[in-house]
């Protein structure tokens, strides 16, 4: 029992912005929008929020409510380009990924010369508190059936699947689709905000160069191999938090420490494997228009 509670305690933070990312980024690729982009933006709002905390004195809301603005509104951008322009999803959210290791490096080096090497001090600390992170255990749930239940039993939900099957169909239906994937967009990449904002006051707390690089691959193979469906990826996101942060306890058995630091990875690409091979994969299809370029003009009906 003692054991078991010292585990949802020390993979409490981690669970839950892996949780909630891995949620936005179903919500975003539901309606057909690639989401490539993921690792950067994860990278960048993780310094956003580390940056704010630095000047603002380590308020938490104004650091939260920061990586939230700045994710959404690079995501937004990217839903905007990819349903108008004629383009490869993958490339422009490649693209937006550097581009986003690279502000994170602009925006992060000051606040932390600033800073200096001590870390964030924040009032509290949910991995020692059982109340803390019962509480925010729950209110992760509830989110995630709440993000579920709009996905699937909603007229915005069925808009947004619509558009991720076939927007020429759906647009033929009186959906706009601009619309619909802007929405779906606000709501994956403000998750995605949250996410990485919860990510580096919760757990990190502390900031250097390339800072979360790799997360955001966790979180697209989270969603992945859970069929983007959300309340899937609860068990797929306790698997992932719980082997991060317990994966240098494998070091008493004598496996190379930089095995271990790939095991992550090396997992994720297994997840993926069987939900492919698996009727998981095949009950849970994805998107038929996911990352497929979209514009009116091919219209047929």
């Amino acid at each position: 029992m003692i054991d078991i509670l010292s585990i949802i305690l020390n993979t409490c933070p981690l669970f839950i912005a892996y949780q909630i990312a891995s949620i936005g980024h179903s919500v975003v690729e539901k309606s057909g929008v690639l989401n490539l982009a993921i690792d950067g933006l994860f990278v960048l709002a993780i310094s956003v929020s580390f940056m704010q905390a630095v000047y603002s004195g380590n308020d938490i809301l104004s650091s939260i409510l920061l990586s939230i603005v700045v994710t959404l509104l690079i995501g937004l951008f990217i839903v905007f380009i990819s349903t108008k322009l004629p383009v490869s999803q993958g490339a422009i959210g490649l693209s937006i990924m550097f581009i986003c290791y690279g502000l994170a490096g602009i925006l992060g080096v000051p606040a932390r010369s600033h800073q200096g090497s001590t870390g964030l001090k924040i009032g509290f600390n949910i991995q020692q508190n059982i109340v803390y992170s019962t509480i925010a255990l729950v209110l992760t749930i509830l989110l995630t059936i709440l993000i579920h239940v709009i996905i699937e039993k909603t007229k915005l939900g069925i808009a947004i699947r619509a558009c991720g099957e076939n927007p020429l169909h759906a647009e033929a239906l009186g959906v706009n689709v601009l619309r619909i994937r802007l929405i779906a967009g606000a709501i994956g990449y403000g998750l995605i905000g949250l996410s990485a904002g919860l990510f580096e006051l919760l757990y990190s707390r502390l900031w250097r160069e390339g800072h979360g690089m790799g997360h955001g691959w966790i979180v697209l193979a989270i969603s992945l191999s859970s069929g983007r469906n959300p309340l899937l990826c609860l068990a797929t996101t306790f698997l992932f938090s719980t082997l991060y942060e317990y994966r240098f306890s494998l070091l008493v058995f004598g496996i190379p420490r930089e095995f271990i630091e790939t095991l992550p990875y090396i997992v994720a690409i297994l997840s993926m494997i069987i939900y492919k091979t698996t009727p998981l994969g095949e009950k849970l299809k994805p998107p038929q228009y996911l990352g497929k370029p979209y514009f009116k003009e091919e219209r047929t009906i």
